[in-house]
């Protein structure tokens, strides 16, 4: 299977890929203090968050339920390299499952449904019930600040691969106007939907976390990841606004090495 990359995917990757090269490059400096150059640790925590749009869109008329995944895990093997006692640069290997459920009113809300075996292209108004349950292997790298010997705070770029994508549900309750807003009206009892497979194979943006040493080895950890490319194409017209991954995680950090 072949993958493409737009230009801002693109772009960003470029990014990213000089952010490693620092970071690689950083190892041939020579050390200022006693702390250890490397430090290896393992995280892991729960993400708790949606995808959305950043404003609320009118064709959304009320949220009647919206519940997280139950089963929504982050893990990642974090390698820190130490410039000097207070700054570091760091890159992670992560695995994340983000999603959430998701039924609200909707009225004239442009898309695409399968009932009785037909597609149908239009406005729906009705109930629309949602499932997100998407899977990401992401890469990022993180400026790393010791704010002091309990305390550190993490804040950088990264990039994921969609690994394991699904994105679906149904319509209910409703009428869709066929081609546009005025044209005809079908009834919707009930009618499903899958846009798995229409999301966009990459995702990119903004990484921020703080960690508080607990006890040895252990520190409780929380981030927040905020998506900048939209979920969907700009060309996928199943749903017509964008739409971007914001969760936070918290968890635990376990660190490998003194």
């Amino acid at each position: 299977m072949k993958l493409k990359m737009n230009k801002k995917e693109i772009l960003f990757s470029k990014i990213l890929a000089v952010l490693l090269l620092v970071f690689f490059f950083s190892t041939y400096t020579k050390a200022q203090d006693k702390y250890p150059l490397w430090k290896f640790k393992i995280n892991a925590g729960y993400n708790l968050g949606g995808t959305s749009p950043l404003s609320f869109p009118v064709e959304i008329r009320k949220i009647e339920k919206f519940s997280p995944s139950w089963i929504a895990p982050h893990f990642a093997l974090e390698a820190t390299r130490w410039l000097n006692e207070k700054w570091g640069v760091a890159t992670q290997i992560a695995w994340d499952h983000k999603g959430f459920t998701v039924r609200d009113r909707v009225k004239n809300l442009h898309t695409e449904i399968e009932m009785k075996d037909e597609t149908f292209a239009g406005n729906f108004t009705g109930k629309n019930t949602t499932e997100i349950r998407n899977v990401y292997i992401s890469l990022p790298v993180l400026a790393t600040y010791r704010i002091s010997g309990k305390w550190t705070a993490q804040s950088g770029l990264y990039i994921a691969y969609l690994y394991n994508p699904h994105f679906n549900g149904h319509a209910s309750g409703g009428y869709i106007r066929e081609g546009s807003p005025i044209g005809l009206k079908v009834p919707v009892d009930y009618a499903s939907f899958d846009f798995s497979k229409e999301q966009n194979k990459f995702d990119y943006g903004i990484l921020l976390a703080g960690e508080r040493v607990l006890y040895s080895h252990f520190a409780l950890r929380g981030q927040l990841s905020w998506g900048l490319n939209s979920l969907f194409p700009s060309d996928f017209t199943g749903i017509t606004f964008k739409m971007y991954n914001i969760y936070g995680s918290v968890g635990l950090s376990y660190r490998l090495n003194n």
